[in-house]
């Protein structure tokens, strides 16, 4: 561990602390952010015997995923699809308008980044004191702080593991099995590997993670345009660069280097827009903390369009646009798919009913003279509620029907009973005499009548004669 530590510290970043406006904000978005990822997975939701009383839970064993009141299942995971779509969406209309500020402020990785930095920060102190600290030989003083450092790095790694293993294997069945040495082998396994994953992406490649291994960056050029808002060095308030004298001629920036020592991606934000950075804005507060002692004002490096900047040049007053074509797409594409997704969960099914005909024997007569078909019949009851379902059939009058493996004989219609969350396949024969077809395919629908909802849910077939 401390060798790993040692070979790493030569392509390691050292940010500096700063403090400021937008560092305050990261730290509040940062702890906002853990307390809802460490706590939503302890809500209760009650959903009646046998069910998970878990609010937001990803059941895979039983493969049912659970959102306060909404259950889907493995048939309707496109609900979850469009939750990714409406989550990329937003992502493009808010980069559209602000730049990389999911990146800089609210990036699980970002966040544990950080965490991790202070955390190093603590045990072995600011930029100056960990550079010095890891050039230097091995005593038992670089041991102690290098261990404690690494420690806390595992236990924030092993909590961030717990807190997503949450999500899939209930949260306080967890902790107990986990205290007893009870976690089933693919629980730990999870718990094991984020937590190696976690330890070696925050704690050593880092920034590398956002520059080759996230794909955002390399696409944020497509979503800017001249009225993003972006993290911008003023080159025509700040260069030339140097120090300020009664004879200096140069510009605001004193050269000094700090918006590059505080930066977490270690760029210099003075050469321009670079993929490398992620729009923190810890350059902006170190910058305003320099130009405040030097009397000068602020935002010599700062959250600015290509247009404001460009309007501040020529000395043009400039009013933002806030509704610009990738704007109006991205917020048209947000608003659409919201609808869309709202819809589709307003008009969930609370029962699902699907039919295939027999294809090996596609009628049979039977010694009575009428015909008979067979049908593979899929009920669900998607509710956590208990129902009885009146099964018939129409589309061919006076065709009765029966179900194989209960004890009935051939009727208009028979009542199953359903527990919450019960799904059955039945095998349904159909029966009718000639009289009755009048074709060689004759279309029929297979009716579930719900007693809860007092709905009827169909599903359409075909009758099968030899004509």
């Amino acid at each position: 561990m401390i060798a790993l530590s040692i070979f790493m510290s030569a392509i390691m970043i050292y940010p500096q602390n700063v403090t400021g406006k937008y560092r305050s904000i990261k730290n509040y978005a940062s702890l906002t952010l853990l307390l809802i990822y460490f706590l939503c997975s302890w809500i209760r939701w009650p959903r009646g015997a046998g069910e998970p009383d878990q609010a937001l839970l990803m059941d895979l064993v039983n493969r049912r995923v659970y959102i306060f009141n909404i259950e889907i299942w493995p048939d309707e995971l496109y609900y979850l699809t469009g939750l990714l779509i409406l989550a990329a969406l937003g992502l493009f209309f808010v980069t559209s308008l602000f730049g990389r500020i999911w990146c800089g402020y609210t990036c699980p990785h970002t966040v544990f980044v950080d965490l991790f930095n202070k955390m190093e920060a603590f045990f072995q102190g600011d930029r100056n004191a960990r550079i010095k600290l890891d050039s230097a030989p091995m005593t038992k003083d670089k041991f102690i702080k290098k261990t404690a450092t690494h420690l806390s790095w595992a236990l924030i790694a092993f909590g961030f593991a717990f807190g997503w293993v949450c999500y899939f294997y209930d949260a306080p069945s967890l902790a107990l099995d986990l205290w007893h040495g009870k976690v089933t082998s693919g629980g730990l396994a999870w718990l094991v590997g984020l937590t190696l994953s976690t330890y070696l992406f925050a704690g050593f490649v880092r920034e590398r993670v956002c520059v080759y291994m996230c794909p955002y960056g390399r696409f944020q050029s497509a979503m800017f345009d001249n009225e993003t808002i972006i993290v911008t060095y003023h080159d025509w308030r700040g260069e030339p660069r140097g120090k300020k004298n009664a004879e200096s001629q140069s510009g605001d920036c004193i050269d000094c280097g700090k918006c590059v020592f505080v930066c977490p991606m270690g760029i210099d934000i003075r050469n321009g827009l670079q993929i490398g950075c992620i729009g923190c804005g810890l350059c902006v507060d170190a910058c305003n903390s320099v130009m405040d002692k030097l009397g000068r004002p602020l935002n010599l490096i700062g959250y600015d369009s290509i247009r404001s900047t460009n309007n501040k040049i020529n000395g043009t007053p400039y009013k933002k646009a806030i509704f610009h074509p990738k704007t109006l797409l991205f917020g048209g594409l947000f608003v659409l798919v919201t609808f869309l997704l709202f819809y589709a969960l307003s008009n969930k099914q609370e029962l699902k009913i699907a039919s295939i005909h027999d294809r090996s024997v596609l009628f049979t007569f039977l010694p009575d003279g009428s015909v008979r078909n067979s049908y593979v019949l899929k009920i669900a009851n998607k509710t956590l509620q208990k129902q009885k379902i009146v099964l018939s059939v129409v589309g061919v009058e006076g065709a009765t029907l029966k179900l194989q493996g209960f004890n009935q004989d051939y009727a208009a219609e028979h009542t199953l009973g359903f527990d919450p969350d019960q799904s059955m396949e039945l095998i349904v024969f159909v029966k009718a005499t000639k009289e009755m077809l009048k074709s060689s395919k004759n279309p029929i629908s297979f009716q579930a009548r719900s007693d809860y909802y007092d709905k009827i849910f169909t599903t359409n077939s075909v009758f099968i004669n030899e004509r």
